[in-house]
């Protein structure tokens, strides 16, 4: 996840640097998000064979050899080709940061899946602070691509251990869950709750998503903020959502997951409807603070509910790789929608528009979708109840 911390807000300006103009490099983005839908078969793929940590550390060390490759890299054709791997909804990184969900899922204890999401999740704004600001320090005395070598160092130790990852195999009795024994979980293509919520999840990040291109330029733009500022509102996301994202876990836990997926709906929408409102840059940062916890509540609560309603840990790999391909399709869509708009509407009209978007996504998940956190739990006691004894139909 370091990476991600060089994507942000270094990515752009070395391709720039590298010869690609502002459309290509637009392109090359979507491009990247669309391509990253990869894994979904490769999540499919992980379950019919049990395993997570021999994909892991092929996508990890695909994404270490990108990172050294696109150090000196030219030419249009090639850097596009090292994006679509490198980018931060790129190939590999949205195929390691699912399949790491799935990881988390298989290894959790009992009970204790939306804990050890929150977990997992903790580190990704951790990682993405600490290479943001090193590598200001780096850009400044020796240029942006410099940036590259210590990352490069960085994703080649992830592979080394993501070898560490010890998987056990599933027990037996556990194995032979299925669906047919679950009737509390619906088989996913004809379960209509389920894809309500894949719909509502692309909503999110769909309202969400354009906030990333044209907060920055509404702040500097519509309310004359300083370049300071921005890089502020960035890690005031960046620590709520540090601050919120391990609680989320464990409340997930305990009082279910649907009142996170609807604070965290709402909370998306509110400040999407405050910032139309803000009129100085200082009323910005505090509202990003709502930003990261959105995000947090979102990143754990909706990888759990998707698990729970699978109720099949055979399946769990399926359960995050479709939160991860609603995200990217999301974040690939709703920029495109809004760079058709933003010219008309202004920032401000914009962001009004992507606050409704908000709100009926909320309005999705408030009426289409039921509490599911006891899905996996209400399987392995269907499952393991004996015949004629389960007391149920």
């Amino acid at each position: 996840m370091a990476g991600i911390g060089f994507t942000l807000p270094y990515l752009p300006l070395y391709l720039k640097q590298e010869g690609l103009d502002n459309r290509a490099i637009a392109f090359v983005s979507t491009l990247a998000a669309l391509a990253s839908l990869v894994q979904y078969p490769v999540g499919l793929w992980s379950d019919r064979v049990g395993r997570r940590k021999p994909f892991l550390i092929v996508a990890l060390a695909v994404l270490a050899v990108s990172t050294v490759l696109l150090c000196g890299a030219q030419g249009g054709l090639w850097l596009a080709v090292l994006v679509l791997l490198f980018a931060e909804n790129g190939v590999c990184r949205a195929t390691v940061e699912s399949l790491a969900g799935a990881e988390a899922v298989a290894l959790a204890r009992p009970g204790e899946v939306g804990t050890a999401l929150g977990a997992l999740r903790f580190w990704r704004p951790v990682s993405i602070v600490l290479v943001a600001l090193t590598g200001g320090v780096i850009a400044e005395q020796f240029g942006v691509g410099a940036v590259l070598v210590p990352l490069a160092v960085v994703q080649t130790l992830a592979v080394v251990i993501a070898l560490l990852i010890h998987e056990d195999r599933p027990a037996p009795e556990v194995a032979r869950i299925s669906l047919a024994d679950a009737p509390s979980a619906v088989s996913g293509l004809r379960d209509r709750t389920l894809w309500l919520f894949v719909a509502a999840m692309v909503l999110f990040h769909v309202a969400n998503a354009p906030g990333g291109v044209y907060l920055g330029l509404f702040m500097q733009r519509d309310l004359g903020a300083a370049d300071r500022a921005l890089s502020y509102a960035f890690v005031i996301s960046m620590a709520a959502w540090m601050l919120v994202v391990w609680l989320a876990g464990r409340w997930s836990d305990r009082v279910g997951r649907r009142p996170l997926l609807l604070a965290g709906w709402a909370v998306m929408t509110i400040r999407l409807v405050l910032v139309t409102v803000a009129t100085t840059p200082g009323h910005v940062l505090v509202i990003q603070v709502l930003d990261g916890t959105a995000q947090a509540l979102f990143v754990v609560a909706a990888a759990a509910w998707v698990t729970d309603r699978l109720a099949d840990p055979r399946r769990a790999g399926e359960a995050q790789v479709l939160v991860g391909a609603a995200l990217v399709f999301g974040s690939a869509v709703g920029p495109a929608l809004a760079g058709l708009v933003v010219d008309n509407l202004g920032y401000r009209g914009t962001f009004g528009l992507l606050a409704g978007v908000g709100a009926a996504a909320t309005g999705l998940v408030l009426f289409c979708v039921p509490e599911a956190a006891t899905c996996r739990e209400e399987a392995a006691a269907t499952a393991l109840a004996p015949q004629g004894l389960s007391g149920g139909p």
